[in-house]
């Protein structure tokens, strides 16, 4: 093995001293332990993600079928309007706080990480928690009761306990992170299947979701270090802060609102006005399809951000190589995805959601091979960020935003839903292909290289429209038809990445294996034993 794959296998490490590194206190840390706890968090993740995501597809179907597509669409609203509104309350400050912060908690400046959160924490409840309310009230159309526990436990909460959510991440505790991610998903599919049977409406399921996770965030505070918690429930005067943090945190935080804007269903705000309630609703259903078929394989990349930062901190010369072993594994996981998952569930989308929801099957492959694109490409968004290359992510979202309004404005009047299509994948393409274009320059990767290493997620895409073509000629029922293209696209994906010699290296095989979880490490070695059609990298380019 090369001296580069060396590194490269050193991303991902061997399950060890796993006791010894959930004791360490805060202090410096090395590349192993970064290294240790990224892995930690994107395995708790994986496990959250595949047990939280069925249970959240069989209450997302209760919903649809209980209530329809205009009440659905009002739900989509109502929750696309809080999503902006929490953007709004982490974005740029709050990324600033975990990139200053998790630098200096892997370098050992404990003290420095202590007066950063109590320094978020004040300006949170002086600046952000009012402005948001304001908005909120301008904007949220729902009765009082409901817009006061929006207000509560959608802006006050947060705004109050924040700082607990950023310091998991800052101290690289995305496993614990992960765990009450998973328990606070399967209270709020308990708490939304209560409502939707009992109330049966939109504004009543918003609440119930609002209040659980408000409670969540208060949770964030058990695990953390007990200074950095003494730290969160102190704030003071955001003054004074870090040199460079201002520089970096104001158009890093105009990026991620209109990125938020860009990536999210924020069509929705359009379709609202200029599209019946009916076609918002089977728009807001394809999307959050999309989103849950993709969510395994975006479950790694959280973990990754703060492991990047402290990279950059202590090992620069690692982060190469860990961007490229990053696009192998996401470009191959997606690339199976698109193959043997996105047709089958669009193909049953009408006998799984009923007949109002049938125009949404084929607008499901078109998100969700849209949505392979940006799990692949989402990655960059964390090594763009740990270089604190803010001005780049502003230019590149700001382009974004304008194609995806003016395709929104142009094409949803006279498409409806696949004018929102348009519009949604115009404008998250256009930001992904920018960052990236940017990072592969300041990484010495060339573009072709990038390519061979995403090859799968192209593989995978072109399958899927094939097969979305031939399942709507097949003969049979949906549910043969489903099986049918499954099978038939898992195998011609497993062939493709022979043929082309693309997908996982050997190294990259083994890490990941050693990375899973005991239970399964007996079936893992199979499985990316068929997606490893490489037995080493491609040479480096100089």
């Amino acid at each position: 093995m090369s001296a580069a794959a060396d590194v490269e296998a050193d991303l991902l490490l061997p399950d060890r001293q796993v006791d010894d590194l959930e004791a360490q206190p805060a202090g410096q840390m090395s590349r192993e332990g970064l290294q240790e706890s990224a892995v930690r968090g994107a395995v708790w993740t994986v496990i959250h993600t595949f047990i939280a995501i069925p249970v959240a597809f069989l209450v997302n179907l209760l919903m649809a079928r209980v209530l329809g597509a205009a009440d659905y669409g009002r739900l989509a609203f109502l929750t696309a309007l809080m999503e902006v509104v929490s953007r709004m309350l982490t974005a740029g400050f709050g990324s600033a706080v975990i990139q200053f912060g998790a630098k200096a908690h892997a370098a050992g400046r404990t003290a420095a990480v202590s007066r950063l959160l109590s320094q978020s924490q004040g300006f949170r409840l002086l600046v952000v928690m009012p402005v948001l309310s304001v908005v909120v009230l301008l904007f949220a159309d729902v009765p009082p009761t409901a817009m006061v526990i929006a207000i509560v436990f959608g802006i006050v909460v947060p705004a109050a306990l924040d700082g607990a959510v950023a310091c998991l991440t800052i101290e690289n505790k995305t496993a614990e992170g992960a765990k009450i991610a998973l328990v606070t998903s399967l209270a709020t599919q308990v708490a939304v299947v209560a409502v939707v049977l009992a109330a049966r409406t939109p504004d009543a399921v918003w609440t119930v979701r609002l209040i659980v996770s408000g409670v969540a965030v208060a949770l964030c505070l058990v695990p953390i270090s007990a200074v950095y918690r003494r730290a969160v429930l102190r704030p003071v005067l955001p003054t004074g802060m870090p040199v460079g943090f201002w520089r970096y945190a104001v158009p890093v935080g105009l990026a991620s609102v209109i990125g938020g804007l860009v990536m999210s269903r924020s069509e929705i705000f359009f379709m609202n006005w200029l599209a019946a309630p009916a076609a918002v609703g089977v728009f807001a259903l394809a999307f959050g399809l999309a989103g849950h078929v993709f969510a395994p394989a975006q479950a790694f990349v959280g973990p990754l951000v703060p492991a990047i930062s402290g990279l950059m901190e202590v090992d620069a010369h690692a982060v190469r190589p860990a961007f490229r072993r990053v696009l192998r594994a996401g470009a191959t996981v997606v690339g199976l995805v698109e193959a043997v998952a996105v047709v089958p569930l669009a193909v049953l989308v009408p006998v799984l959601y009923g007949p109002e929801f049938a125009e949404a099957g084929p607008v499901v492959v078109a998100l969700g091979v849209a949505a392979g694109f940006v799990t692949v490409a989402s990655p960059v968004v964390a090594f763009v960020s740990a270089r604190l290359s803010a001005g780049e992510m502003l230019r590149a979202t700001s382009v974004a935003l304008v194609v995806d309004v003016v395709l929104a404005l142009a094409l949803i009047p006279p498409l409806g839903v696949w004018g929102a299509v348009i519009a949604n994948v115009g404008g998250s393409m256009t930001s992904l292909l920018l960052l990236t274009r940017s990072e592969l320059r300041g990484l010495g990767i060339t573009v072709s290289l990038a390519m061979r290493d995403a090859l799968p997620c192209f593989v995978g895409a072109a399958l899927a429209g094939g097969l979305m073509v031939a399942g709507d000629v097949a003969p049979g029922n949906e549910w043969l038809r489903a099986v049918g293209v499954a099978v038939v696209g898992g195998a011609l994906y497993v062939g493709v990445l022979r043929v082309t010699r693309s997908g996982l290296t050997v190294p990259d095989a083994d890490a990941i294996i050693r990375a899973l979880p005991r239970p399964a490490r007996r079936v893992g070695p199979w499985v990316l034993g068929l997606l490893t059609g490489r037995a080493v990298d491609a040479p480096a380019a100089p």
